[in-house]
């Protein structure tokens, strides 16, 4: 069975570990009988999630949200950090800068590959806008 994340992220079965014990925390008799806590860890990384709730089919279930949420959100930061370095590297092997247009009224910056109004860029002094 494949579970699979919405950002190139896919994971089978055999890459999860899942464990049951002994939740804490109050409960009574039911958490005191019961292996109702579960944690899965994710080997190929080694990140793990928790839960405990009052039944195993819950707690996995809540645990394994948890995973597919924190390797999401790894994921996404390597793809951020692959598209600033593309960027990065865009940026500083370029000749020209920037090109102004009088006749269109537009300034374009060819670093970020972005165009704006020739009004707002000098004489408001917005500048970000072609950042």
């Amino acid at each position: 069975m494949k579970w699979q994340m919405k950002i190139m992220s896919t994971f089978s079965k055999k890459d999860i570990k899942i464990e049951y014990m002994r939740g804490q925390g109050p409960g009574g008799q039911h958490k005191n009988k019961t292996d109702s806590m579960c944690r899965i860890t994710h080997i190929p990384t080694g990140i793990s999630a928790c839960a405990d709730c009052r039944s195993q089919h819950q707690s996995r279930k809540k645990a394994m949200a948890e995973l597919k949420d924190k390797l999401h959100r790894i994921a996404q930061s390597r793809q951020a950090k692959a598209k600033k370095a593309r960027r990065d590297d865009a940026i500083h092997n370029t000749k020209r800068i920037r090109t102004y247009d009088f006749k269109k009224g537009t300034v374009t910056d060819h670093r970020t590959k972005k165009t704006a109004s020739l009004k707002e860029v000098m004489g408001k002094g917005r500048i970000d806008l072609l950042q």
